[in-house]
């Protein structure tokens, strides 16, 4: 069993309470040193929006760990990952 991180919890969060309730960290975030599918193109919309809402609980927490702000990994990821699920729907991004 993988062991819990001290990430931010929203006070009013449910999953705050005992850590015996808690939901392990790998579910939710992916650190810039875990490993990231290197063709985003062979993952389904699924498997896109849950790496999606991976990165941008990392970005979250990255935010509000490190005052010099989110690592430079990250922020290629989430492009990426906006790349990828813009591509399936057509769509361009503004920012990119």
């Amino acid at each position: 069993m993988a062991t819990l991180h001290a990430y931010p919890v929203h006070p009013l969060d449910p999953q705050a309470g005992p850590a015996s309730h808690r939901v392990e960290p790998e579910w939710i975030y992916l650190e810039p040193t875990e490993a990231f599918p290197e063709h985003l193109d062979d993952l389904t919309v699924t498997q896109l929006q849950v790496l999606h809402s991976q990165i941008c609980s990392q970005l979250d927490w990255e935010y509000l760990a490190d005052p010099a702000g989110p690592h430079p990994i990250t922020l290629d990821r989430r492009r990426a990952l906006i790349g990828a699920l813009d591509a399936r729907v057509g769509t361009q991004d503004p920012y990119g």
